[in-house]
C-alpha cells in the first residue's frame, strides 16, 4: 500500500512539473502545410504523363533551372515517358515559373577564363 501511494505521489509531482513546463514554453506552431501546385495545363500534363513513374512530392521537391527542367524532361522522354515535344514545352515552362532555381543558384559566376 505504501508503495502505490509513493508512486500515486510521484506521479502527481510529474504531473505537475510538466504542466509548469508546458506553460512557461507552449510547444512551437504546427508547420503550415506545403501550398497547392499552381493549377494549369502544366500540372494537368504532369499528373496525366509523369506519376506513372514519380510522385509529385518527388518532382516538386526539386528547384531547376530553366535548361536543367528542359533536360530532364528530355530524359524522362527518352527513357520512355510518353510527352510529345508541344507537351514537353509546356511541363518545362510549368516546371521553371512553378519550382524555377533560386536566384542566387542561376546567377553562379561564371568560370574564369583559361590561360594558354
Amino acid at each position: 500500500m505504501r508503495n502505490i501511494l509513493l508512486t500515486l505521489a510521484a506521479m502527481a509531482s510529474l504531473t505537475a512539473l510538466g504542466a509548469r513546463a508546458l506553460a512557461a514554453d507552449p510547444p512551437a506552431a504546427a508547420a503550415p502545410a506545403a501550398a497547392a501546385p499552381a493549377a494549369g495545363p502544366g500540372l494537368d500534363l504532369i499528373n496525366q504523363r509523369c506519376i506513372f513513374c514519380h510522385n509529385t512530392a518527388q518532382i516538386f521537391s526539386q528547384h531547376k533551372s530553366p535548361a536543367a527542367w528542359s533536360a530532364t524532361v528530355e530524359q524522362m522522354a527518352n527513357r520512355g515517358a510518353e510527352v510529345s515535344p508541344e507537351e514537353m514545352k509546356i511541363i518545362v515552362d510549368y516546371l521553371a515559373k512553378n519550382y524555377g532555381a533560386p536566384a542566387a543558384a542561376e546567377a553562379s559566376p561564371s568560370a574564369p577564363p583559361q590561360k594558354n
